[in-house]
């Protein structure tokens, strides 16, 4: 009881102060304009800080139309050692992936310490100078330097934009307006497959592809300076003046009263509790939190989805797609589907709630991953024979197109017959002429065979990508940055946002080997034998968060520790 009267203390207190600071210097605080109401406000917002997620997703989706090529300039003397040349282009990949794992560690840290604002415009700064750096790199060594910037840039983004949107965000809302954050990745995916494609008509391709990414970040340099501080962040380190003005422009007149009382009593609570960082790690509440936050965003990745999106064109090549072009423009179906996707998402996570989207989501995954699995399946069975006489000189155990490539050769074969025969041939070895009576010239395939199944393959990529994107994509990220209690939030989404970026980068690393051990059959089973384990997971783990606020969320959780105790106390009792 006691505790109870002093809190209704503080908050009285507290309003007071604000009351008192707020008709006495009306200078300080800067109301937003008449024309734009305080939604507008939110999610304008919110659209200029999805521009880090237009960069994560633009970063993600750039790579797969660059690395091949890289491979006809700055990696062209690898292709004669296909092992080194895979262990390259997983460097590449995971360079990025890497930085980004540390960039929001440091960002969770970042962002508590000088604000969401600033640890935005850190980022901002890093992924300019990173793109700019790949743009002209000279070595490879360069382009590795230039994606681990990107990379930290990415992640100081991927967990400080969640976090600034929802503790800007009304509840009835919030989950919305931090899914706009993913939809703001896919659409960055969708155009880094359209500049990727576009760019192959202009000389320094790859250059180009990467270095343009400069542009959005320094745009959202300049639309942060107009935005306010996260008022919730503004509150807990002792700015009242500041923090309410940003409420009058986040909220409208009528609320910012009662918000930023809410607000108040949560931060004299914490301040009363002064629980720290560690000591806060040590509480029920936040290891249920960390459970739940850091499971979903390592079950987000398992499932295989940034293998997809950095590898787009390479999936295609192995369902038989020849010319990097035309993979490159058909790549561009997959995105578009996984970024309408996300706008389902949006719509939905506010109103069918964030466990009911997630659990369907998963299983669909399952099942989409399941049918891709057995569409490459079947075009691996029905590969083209091998002819005597090719150069790799493990020709003689290759019967089939398929066998030839996991032996690291090329298989070179008519493009425009998917069933001919070819010759199986050292890998970087010129294709030798075509028999009489075919096509003049063989066509060589690296790394995958000559098909006829590649709309089954497309097939189950758009399905696959149709049952993450709406619930598998905004969920984990939405969850996160509501979950977690104010004194650690960045800091506990950073460790979510660095597990996911981890899990990320093993898969990224990985994926090529095991295509090349499995073939895209067994690589895809196991991603769905992970999403129905997942689903699982979530059915007995993921809470209900759907229309509290983030101060109530909190008595969520601790209630539901209070309840778990009591339940263990009366176990134990005879």
């Amino acid at each position: 009881m006691a505790s109870n009267s002093s809190g209704g203390v503080l908050v009285a207190e507290r309003a007071a102060l604000l009351e008192g600071q707020t008709s006495s210097d009306q200078t300080t605080v800067r109301p937003a304009p008449s024309w734009l109401s305080p939604r507008c406000y939110v999610w304008l917002l919110t659209l200029i800080c999805g521009t880090g997620g237009f960069l994560f997703g633009y970063d993600t989706g750039v790579i797969s139309g660059a690395l091949p090529y890289m491979q006809d300039d700055i990696l062209s003397s690898y292709r004669t050692d296909p092992a080194r040349l895979s262990w390259i282009q997983g460097a590449i990949v995971s360079a990025a992936v890497a930085g980004a794992a540390g960039g929001s560690a440091l960002g969770g840290l970042l962002s508590d310490l000088v604000g969401r604002k600033k640890a935005l415009l850190a980022g901002d700064v890093l992924f300019a100078a990173g793109a700019l750096l790949m743009a002209a790199a000279p070595d490879i060594l360069v382009i590795i330097a230039g994606r681990a910037l990107v990379g930290v840039g990415v992640g100081l983004a991927s967990v400080t934009v969640p976090v600034y949107i929802a503790e800007s965000a009304p509840a009835e809302v919030r989950a919305t307006l931090v899914s706009v954050n993913v939809l703001m990745i896919t659409s960055g995916q969708f155009v880094a497959y359209l500049a990727d494609y576009l760019f192959t008509y202009v000389p320094g391709t790859w250059r180009w592809m990467l270095g343009v990414a400069a542009v959005p970040a320094l745009l959202q340099m300049v639309g942060l300076v107009f935005l306010p501080e996260s008022p919730r962040w503004l509150l807990a380190h002792g700015r009242e003046r500041e923090g309410r003005a940003a409420l009058e422009k986040l909220v409208i007149s009528a609320d910012v009263d009662k918000e930023a009382a809410d607000i108040g009593a949560q931060v004299d609570a914490d301040r009363a509790a002064r629980v720290s960082i560690w000591t806060a790690l040590g509480t029920p509440e936040l290891q249920a939190q960390l459970h739940i936050g850091v499971g979903l965003q390592v079950l987000q990745q398992l499932v295989g989805i940034n293998t997809v999106m950095y590898y787009t064109p390479v999936i295609l090549e192995l369902a038989g797609v020849h010319d990097k072009r035309t993979a490159l423009l058909v790549a561009l179906a997959p995105a578009a589907v996984n970024a309408l996707g996300t706008v389902v998402g949006m719509v939905a996570i506010d109103k069918c709630g964030r466990r009911k989207l997630l659990q369907s989501s998963l299983c669909a995954v399952a099942l989409a991953l399941l049918l891709l699995g057995a569409a490459f399946r079947v075009s691996e069975t029905h590969a083209p024979p091998v002819e005597p006489g090719g150069s790799c000189p493990a020709a003689s155990l290759a019967a089939t197109c398929t066998q030839c490539i996991r032996q690291g050769c090329d298989f070179c074969g008519p493009a425009a017959d998917a069933a001919a025969a070819g010759v199986c041939m050292a890998r970087g070895d010129d294709c030798p002429p075509g028999p009489p009576g075919r096509p003049p010239t063989y066509m060589p395939y690296t790394a995958g065979c000559p098909s006829g199944f590649m709309p089954l393959i497309l097939g189950g990529l758009l399905l696959y990508l149709a049952a993450f994107s709406p619930g598998l994509g905004p969920v984990p990220w939405a969850v996160n940055a509501e979950i977690f209690p104010p004194q650690v939030r960045g800091f506990a989404s950073g460790v979510s946002a660095t597990a996911n970026w981890l899990t990320n980068a093993a898969v990224a690393q990985t994926f090529l080997v095991l295509t090349r051990a499995f073939g895209g059959s067994g690589t895809f089973w196991l991603y769905a034998a992970i999403a129905a384990a997942g689903a699982v997971w979530a059915h007995f783990t993921v809470v209900e968060t759907q229309g509290l606020s983030l101060e109530e969320v909190q008595e969520f959780f601790r209630a539901r520790t209070r309840t778990k105790r009591a339940a263990s106390q009366q176990r134990l009792q005879p």
